[in-house]
């Protein structure tokens, strides 16, 4: 609210709503249509590992606007997170942004491993349905990887995507990369692989273990090769 103090007008209010009600609300026009861009946060603030936006002009000038020279260039050095700190600021000082902007539990579009942004919590034995949105169980319970506090993949969700987000910060971005290809195969395996499973007679849970084994010991091996 800047000063008022160019209107003329002696009595009118030291300060001054210069935004309009839509960009003042917390929730825009509270229209769907109207979103732009679906944003996934982490612990640490706006994650743009995986982030949707709609074509249109109200894109390309957002676009524009944050890929300018004189805007990022000049400021990434400052920002720790690059272009994701450079649409919070985005975000917080144009107020044209804000209507346009939705927020998506991070689970739904951009799940970290476990181990990435602090420990996995899990989820409730009957899934999330039973929570609403802060995640958070009823009657002083426990926050779950449920609704905003949704974080880290859950097999069980069937969660869309996997972000690998740190894994080169004292993780092994090649063994999380080569677990989760291989729990992709396996659930979307075709009727045929399932029959072969079945027939088999090999519990899923037994298989999973069995090459978590198998890659373990191939981990020692690896390790006693470099001794």
């Amino acid at each position: 609210h800047p000063p008022n103090g160019t209107s003329g007008d002696p009595s009118a209010p030291k300060f001054a709503n210069y935004l309009d009600p839509i960009s003042l609300s917390a929730t825009g026009d509270s229209d769907p249509n109207s979103i732009n861009l679906l944003v996934p946060q982490d612990c640490g603030g706006f994650n743009l590992g995986s982030f949707f936006v709609k074509r249109g002009e109200w894109t390309d000038r957002l676009l524009d606007v944050w890929w300018d020279p004189v805007f990022y260039e000049q400021k990434h050095m400052e920002w720790e997170h690059k272009e994701q700190d450079a649409l919070e600021y985005i975000y917080t000082n144009q107020p044209w942004v804000r209507p346009h902007v939705a927020f998506v539990p991070q689970r739904k579009i951009n799940a970290f491993p476990h181990g990435a942004c602090g420990d996995d919590r899990g989820v409730p034995v009957g899934g999330c349905g039973g929570l609403d949105i802060t995640g958070k169980e009823s009657k002083g319970g426990k926050e779950k990887e449920c609704g905003v506090q949704g974080i880290h993949y859950q097999e069980k969700e069937r969660d869309f995507l996997v972000n690998m987000a740190g894994c080169e910060w004292g993780r092994d971005c090649w063994g999380e990369m080569y677990n989760f290809r291989e729990l992709s195969m396996k659930l979307n395996r075709n009727l045929w692989g399932k029959f072969k499973d079945w027939w088999d007679g090999e519990d899923e849970e037994e298989v999973r273990k069995k090459k978590e084994g198998e890659k373990k010991e191939e981990g020692k091996k690896e390790e006693g090769e470099k001794e």
